[in-house]
Order: C-alpha cells, then structure tokens, then sequence
C-alpha cells in the first residue's frame, strides 16, 4: 500500500496549497478539524505522516496529535506552527507526543524533506513491529507456518543463496543455554516492500541480495547468515562482548548502509534504507522457540 500523508488545517485554501504543491510526490489526504480527521483516520487510517496545523478551533493541533498517538501509536506526527505558537510546539515535542515542529510558512523543499525524514521512521518503527510478527509465527507449527506464507524457502536456499530458517534452527539447537558469547541478530531491509511495489519484483530482489552481498562483508567472516524472510536476515555471531556493547557495533555496522543507487528502467535513483535490527544472547534460552519468543518483549519495549 503507498505511503499516505494527512495535512489537517482548518482554512481550506491552505489545504488546497497542500495538495497542489504535493500531489506529484505524496498522496496527501486533508481534513479541515482535529474531530474530522480522527474520523478521516478511524475509517481509511493508517496513515505513516500526519502534519497538523497548531491553531484550529475546538481542538488545538497538539491536542489532536495527542488523540492521534492513541489511535495509530506507529503514525509519526509532526506540527505546524507559527513563531508565536514555538514554545507550545517545543513542549509537545519534549512530551513526546510529536516527532517534529515545521514554521509557518514552509517551502515545498521543507515540506518535502521533513515527510521524507517522517516515511523513514514510519518505515523503521513497522519493520520493528513485523519482525515482532514473524517471530511470533516462526515458533509457531510448519503447516501454520506455510498458510501464512512466511517464508517459501523453509528446507532450501531462499532468492540471496543463504539458507533457510529450518537450516538456522538447526544450527542454533546446540548452542542453545550454553555459549555466553553467541548471539541471534535479526536484520529488517525496511523498504524492501516499498521498492516491490514502487520498482518492481526484480529491482527489489536486486536490491535485496545488494544489500546482504553488503552485510556479508561487512559483518565478521566467521559470522553465519541465513534468509530468514523475504525482507528479514538472521545473523549467528560470536563476541566477547555485553548486549550493549554489541548492539552499539551493529548499529555502527548497519548505520553506514543508508543510501545505495540504482539502475530502474534505465534511470539512476538513489534509495535510502535503513536497517532495523535487534539481538539476543543464546546462552539466555533453553530453546530456539524461546528465544524468538523473547524477541517480541525487546522490540516492543524500545523506543525511538
């Protein structure tokens, strides 16, 4: 489904503005009230963005944004405001219920590049949540497993020539409750789907085996990679080191894979793509089902 931007303004002229500057590079939806657009939300939401003016009668753009959050947790929200308006925007950004604060008026440039900084963190905070979803099916039966249509590739090489997830549980069974210094990564290629529904399924397979050819080399040749999911990369690796100071060497590894250009139909485009990722100690578990169990507690319990 393409990404959906919602502008919430109560003078209509603005929100006219909005959808002409727009339209060529977002699909913008617009309300003209806060109580309008949870209901524009409620039937047709989610939306990744909403971008509410701060001064509307009756419910106020902070307020609504508040209701929002509620609503849709994962939608990022940011505000418009206007210099008299700053230290209201500024609370509600430090209270957490906003992602940013834009100045009346902004240039399309602005707009554009605040939407796109507010897609990549919709894109990261959801591929969070699936491979919180994953995890749950993966300990689940394989019949169950392939009605869900998780993961084709269960038995055999999956599309990057890494093995499967039956090969990873099988790997990992020994290890479980014993080695303090193995640790499980998962790897979430956030905008694969995107670049499938946008490009095409050759280009994001492309795209795909780029990017682990990349991790691969990047990561320790000693360390063991399987294609967990379409989009989802498990990573067997071997450290000296705390869950934290882990995390903070592959959030320093996956960090330098952020932009990568392409060849799509004859044309150079540049596609940014940031990693999510989370990891667990083996040597915390007695079985595979219980580590992956495990993660769904981890990642939901983090926050951004």
């Amino acid at each position: 489904m393409t990404d959906r931007i919602l502008f919430v303004d109560d003078e209509k002229g603005v929100l006219d503005g909005y959808e002409r500057l727009l339209r060529k590079e977002f699909y913008v939806s617009v309300a003209q009230s806060g109580l309008e657009a949870l209901a524009v939300i409620q039937e047709h939401g989610p939306y990744a963005v909403v971008i509410s003016d701060m001064r509307m009668p009756g419910m106020n753009g902070a307020e609504f944004l508040s209701q929002v959050r509620a609503m849709a947790p994962h939608t990022v929200r940011m505000l418009l405001t206007g210099y008299t308006d700053l230290k209201a925007a500024i609370d509600a950004v430090n209270e957490g219920n906003i992602f940013r604060f834009l100045t009346k008026p902004s240039s399309k440039e602005v707009l554009i590049d605040a939407i796109n900084m507010g897609l990549t963190q919709y894109h990261s905070v959801m591929a969070e949540v699936e491979i919180v979803k994953k995890a749950q099916l993966f300990v689940q039966s394989k019949a169950v497993w392939e009605t869900a249509e998780v993961c084709p590739w269960d038995n055999f090489e999956g599309p990057t020539g890494l093995a499967g997830p039956s090969q990873a549980r099988q790997h990992l069974a020994p290890l479980m409750g014993l080695d303090p210094r193995c640790f499980v990564v998962l790897l979430k290629i956030t905008t694969l789907q995107t670049l499938e529904k946008r490009y095409g399924e050759d280009a994001a397979g492309d795209f795909l085996n780029v990017t682990a050819q990349f991790l691969m080399q990047t990561f320790r040749s000693e360390d063991r990679f399987f294609h967990w999911d379409r989009d989802v990369l498990m990573v067997v690796v071997r450290r000296n080191l705390s869950p934290e100071a882990l995390h903070t060497e592959i959030a320093r590894l996956t960090s330098a894979r952020r932009e990568h250009v392409m060849e799509v139909n004859g044309r150079s485009i540049m596609i940014a793509s940031p990693i999510a990722f989370d990891l667990l100690p083996v040597s915390r578990f007695l079985t595979f089902q219980e580590l992956l169990a495990a993660f769904e507690t981890d990642l939901t319990g983090r926050t951004h």
